[in-house]
């Protein structure tokens, strides 16, 4: 008689299992700011419409969402009161049965949304002008949604660059010049001044690697050298690089590439082929045009 109350008990078990199997699921992703930047902590908030719990991202940026299978809006906020910051990010969708992976969000201010929106139609003078309404605002103090929205006054020209507004518009107007419009000595101005005052502007980092890539292939080590200064520390950076939400859909795939084909080129280095080789798949289906057609310069180099 035990045994069989045990049995009936172990049906019962496998009978509820079965009738809650798939109906519900995971969703991951990550939140970064204008700079590749991770975004996490108490101060970013990732809720889904419908459910009371609220999430926050871990110090890289990665949050991890568990719901019952079903369709939601996921609001992304992130809200820092003292630097007068408070945005939001919304974005439809679905979990299903297992794990699903949502991808990098990149929460920007106003300015940069319309001016990033006229680079990926290609009005890239377009873009230009609204970059440069957003610094001008910046430095004035007249934008007040932006995190260390003043323009530090020193001595006299010696005014320091201590904006994300400003850094962040030097960022798309490198972008605007090198990729789109095709100046790259521009362009480097431009991000080179994105980098002023210690801030780890990565995607500028990786549009200064473009340019010292093709520099190098023309004129030599020094070039190829930057390219590993630039790129090694948004590689090393935990999390994955993904421009895709902005602009060129530039991936750490591409990254890994170029940097390979760099030490390739300084040092004739096997390994960095081996790299190549081994995520030529990758770069054939996920890479950035830009990046098939360097693994082309570098096969040309074997």
């Amino acid at each position: 008689m035990r045994y069989t109350a045990l049995a009936i008990l172990l049906i019962l078990l496998i009978l509820v299992t079965a009738c809650h199997k798939g109906t519900s699921g995971a969703i991951n992703g990550r939140v970064i700011d204008g700079f590749g930047n991770p975004l996490g902590g108490p101060g970013v908030t990732v809720p889904l419409s419908g459910k009371g719990a609220v999430h926050h991202p871990d110090q890289w940026g990665n949050f991890y969402i568990y719901a019952p299978v079903g369709d939601y809006v996921l609001r992304i906020a992130f809200s820092n009161p003292d630097a007068g910051l408070d945005f939001t990010l919304e974005d439809d969708i679905r979990v299903v049965t297992g794990g699903r992976n949502l991808g990098t969000y990149t929460l920007l201010n106003v300015q940069n949304f319309d001016a990033w929106e006229f680079y990926r139609q290609g009005d890239y003078y377009s873009a230009i002008d609204k970059f440069n309404e957003q610094a001008a605002l910046a430095h004035s103090g007249q934008l007040v949604n932006l995190p260390y929205m003043r323009w530090n006054e020193g001595e006299p020209d010696q005014n320091t660059l201590l904006t994300q507004g400003v850094l962040s518009a030097k960022n798309g107007l490198g972008w605007c010049y090198a990729r789109g419009l095709g100046d790259p000595l521009e362009g480097k101005v431009n991000f080179l001044d994105s980098l002023s005052g210690g801030y780890n502007n990565y995607d500028a980092m990786v549009g200064l690697a473009g340019i010292a890539i093709g520099e190098g292939i023309a004129e030599g080590d020094e070039e190829l050298k930057g390219v590993l200064d630039y790129l090694t520390p948004v590689i090393d950076e935990p999390g994955y690089y993904n421009s895709t939400q902005i602009h060129d859909a530039i991936t750490e795939v591409d990254l890994i590439a170029v940097k390979s084909l760099a030490e390739f080129m300084l040092m004739r280095d096997n390994d960095s082929l081996e790299t190549a080789d081994s995520i030529r798949l990758l770069i054939a289906t996920q890479g950035n045009p830009g990046t098939k057609n360097l693994i082309e310069v570098l096969d040309n180099f074997r």
